[in-house]
């Protein structure tokens, strides 16, 4: 789930995703997203499909049911990072060019820095990471833990409607369902833990 870079013309994927799909091995399958601004425009991924294995989802809405679909997240630094980091499920970040998008586009924090899990600076990191248990090891939990304790605290399915309770019905904070702590929560189960 790559996000747009102004920097650059159109969508090209920073991964050869054909070659990462063989490493991975054949009972992975890789769900790639373009990010929405490149709506309408020929995708790149065209010739993978013929193998099943490099799916493109990029026009699939909406993006939620992918998160719930998909066992961990690869992205650099799109958003869904925060939407999926509420699932507790592994995050993988690709910042092959941190520098470059800090520098011109500006971000909130240093997120190779803070990250959500595991971080990648190279595709051969990044197939380190995935074809070992580092992407979902001590570590990547403990970053993860982290991150949703930053990020994720009032993500608990009730984050609306204390909204617009406070704001807009003027309603006193002690009338506001409590926030559920990050510990009592279920998120979703994965694929593999439905099936």
């Amino acid at each position: 789930a790559p996000t747009h870079r102004d920097y650059e013309a159109g969508w090209t994927p920073r991964l050869d995703l054909a070659t990462l799909a063989d490493q991975l091995g054949e009972d992975t399958v890789l769900l790639v997203r373009g990010h929405y601004f490149y709506d309408g425009t020929p995708s790149p991924l065209t010739a993978l499909r013929r193998t099943g294995r490099v799916i493109d989802v990029s026009a699939y809405d909406p993006v939620e049911d992918l998160a719930l679909a998909a066992d961990a997240l690869v992205t650099d630094y799109s958003s869904i990072m925060f939407d999926y980091a509420n699932l507790d499920r592994p995050i993988v970040i690709y910042a092959d060019d941190w520098e470059t998008y800090r520098s011109t586009r500006g971000v909130y924090f240093d997120l190779p820095a803070e990250p959500p899990g595991q971080v990648a600076r190279t595709q051969r990191e990044l197939t380190e990471i995935l074809t070992t248990t580092a992407w979902r090891d001590e570590g990547a939990t403990k970053a993860r833990a982290a991150f949703r304790r930053r990020f994720c605290e009032y993500d608990d399915g009730h984050a609306a409607e204390r909204v617009v309770r406070r704001v807009f019905l003027n309603e006193s904070e002690d009338a506001l369902p409590p926030v559920v702590p990050l510990e009592e929560r279920t998120p979703a189960p994965t694929p593999e833990e439905a099936a």
